[in-house]
């Protein structure tokens, strides 16, 4: 088995792009769509109509999808007096109402065909439209052959813009990151992975250190109307205009109803729970605590949806069953299964987390073993593990799978000291998940993750005393929405590395830049194309920059 990466490091030079026709058409595809998402135009619409989509009352639209059913969050300028109907090719189907007041609704359609796109529009009890019609098809049946699939996949879109602290900038600026969704969404991809941390809005970690505490008290707070008050619930009528105004801006003003007709998988990770993973004298946030868990809980019940059933995926497992979810869904474990060409499992790190020591776990035994058995199963032709912690690197903070801590006087990360809060029953569980995916015969082993504010990709041969049966291929996607103090070398004094308990080829080093990974799946190949851009770099550049490498793993005989 061979690996291919190839490094781009600026534009492409002419000649380079007329020497591969099959990077020139993907380059200027992207680029002609990237023309309309700068006109405000939606992709597959406008490009069709000429016209742009007009969403009317409707605010965010974000749907998911598999082989036979739609699941679909949305939101209006105003409540709304009476349920809403989704039409699909006509037909209606009622949606439930989500939220308090009426703004927020879901559409649950099941009994799909597969592989087979639907015509939607929302419209009033009158029939009145309430949006323009627009395109979602189904994924194919799970034993059905296909042969491509192109994804979108990034990590931690969410944060506010609001003014520099101290010079320097806490997220990008939402204009930057509607602009490089938008490139992103130009490549036309068939799904879109949303690795973690849709929202920043951390509750004790965000007044623990006294710069971000005046911060948050004098510039955040006021922005939305005042401090969480964590003695009731989010949805609280004391808390429930403060919530709305924090994840409207996060993920409403980011995505509007550019997702529609892209089936879409929002896998959470720990600012989702309203805090940042943190061990010290004064504060320790994993496991996550309740009120957390319950505000992602309602994050994800008003504004994304859920992961639809799998038949290979036990209804048991935690996450699954909960009151209020749509039949069938889990809030942290899902599948994303496209015919018999790929398997994507999706794992929630931080949820289940415990600190039992040398018998701790980051997931759940019964997530563990449904993970190892998909491994193991081998019926696709690709297959990818999407953890939202990833493996291979650290940062030296406490929720790494790996014991590596920062030595603040060498600057840079080491084995030599005991990191506080670390449980070695973690390392353990890591060390039976990325055995079982080196231990495939017939796919190559790949890991795409979220979590680190960096673009990366590598190849993984031993992990502590374990040698690999074959190269894990590890990707960190890019972020979307970091700015300057949110990337490790700011916030935490030293760049994500690998752990010192790996050997690691890499590719591309850890990039601490925005950006995204197109991820394009054939039954040869999986092939990783990364992009970065980070001010001052000017925003234009989005919408010509060329691949910061292309990272190809092809199959396994």
């Amino acid at each position: 088995m061979k690996t291919s990466p190839t490094r781009v490091p600026g534009a492409a030079p002419r000649s380079a792009a007329a020497a591969d026709p099959a990077r020139r058409e993907f380059l200027e595809a992207g680029l002609g769509a990237a023309a309309l998402g700068l006109l405000g135009l939606p992709f597959g619409a406008a490009a069709q109509s000429g016209t742009p989509w007009g969403a009317g009352q409707v605010v965010h639209i974000i749907p998911t999808a598999n082989h036979e059913r739609f699941l679909i969050k949305a939101s209006f300028k105003a409540p709304l007096g009476s349920a809403p109907r989704l039409l699909v090719d006509g037909k209606p189907h009622e949606g439930v109402q989500t939220d308090p007041q009426g703004r927020f609704w879901r559409f649950d359609v099941a009994a799909l065909k597969p592989a087979t796109p639907y015509q939607l529009r929302i419209v009033d009890r009158r029939g009145a439209a309430l949006c323009d019609a627009w395109p979602l098809k189904t994924f194919p049946a799970p034993d059905t052959a296909a042969q491509r699939l192109r994804i979108l996949a990034y990590t931690c879109a969410g944060g506010y813009d609001g003014p520099p602290l101290r010079g320097k900038t806490l997220f990008l600026d939402m204009a930057a990151r509607r602009r490089l969704l938008a490139r992103g969404m130009s490549f036309q991809p068939d799904v879109v992975i949303a690795n973690g941390d849709h929202i920043y809005h951390d509750i004790e970690t965000g007044l623990a250190k006294p710069a971000f505490k005046r911060y948050m008290q004098e510039v955040v707070w006021p922005k939305f109307g005042g401090a969480l008050d964590t003695r009731v619930p989010m949805l609280h009528p004391r808390n429930l205009p403060i919530f709305l105004n924090v994840c409207d801006y996060q993920i409403c003003a980011l995505y509007g109803t550019t997702l529609r007709s892209t089936p879409s998988f929002f896998l959470t990770d720990d600012h989702d729970a309203f805090e940042n993973d943190e061990f010290d004298e004064q504060l320790a946030t994993l496991p996550p605590d309740t009120y957390g868990t319950l505000g992602a809980e309602q994050t994800q019940h008003l504004y994304y949806p859920e992961f639809l059933p799998d038949r290979n995926r036990p209804e048991w497992l935690p996450g699954g069953d909960k009151a209020g979810a749509p039949a069938g869904t889990n809030i942290c474990f899902g599948t994303l299964r496209y015919g018999t060409l790929l398997e994507a499992v999706l794992y929630d790190c931080r949820r289940y987390l415990d600190s039992k020591g040398i018998q701790a776990k980051v997931l759940p035994q019964w997530v563990e073993d449904w993970l190892i058995a998909r491994t193991r199963a081998e019926d696709t032709d690709q297959f990818l593990h999407v953890p939202s912690l990833p493996f291979g690197y650290s940062s030296g903070k406490l929720g790494d799978w790996y014991p590596d801590l920062l030595d603040n006087a060498a600057g840079k990360l080491t084995l030599d000291k005991s990191k506080p809060g670390w449980q070695s029953g973690w390392f353990d569980q890591h060390q039976r998940l990325i055995e079982a995916l080196g231990a495939q015969t017939r796919r190559s082993a790949a890991i795409v993750q979220g979590d680190f504010h960096a673009s990366a990709a590598a190849s993984v041969t031993r992990s502590g005393d374990l040698k690999l049966a074959q190269p894990v291929h590890m990707v960190l996607t890019g972020t979307l929405g970091s700015g300057d103090l949110a990337f490790p070398s700011s916030v935490r004094s030293v760049e994500s590395t690998p752990s010192h308990l790996v050997e690691m080829a890499q590719s591309l080093a850890p990039t601490e830049k925005n950006g995204f990974t197109i991820i394009d799946v054939t039954p040869d190949k999986l092939s990783f194309t990364m992009f970065t851009w980070r001010p001052p770099q000017a925003v234009a550049e989005i919408d010509s920059m060329a691949p910061a490498l292309v990272y190809e793993v092809p199959r396994k005989a």
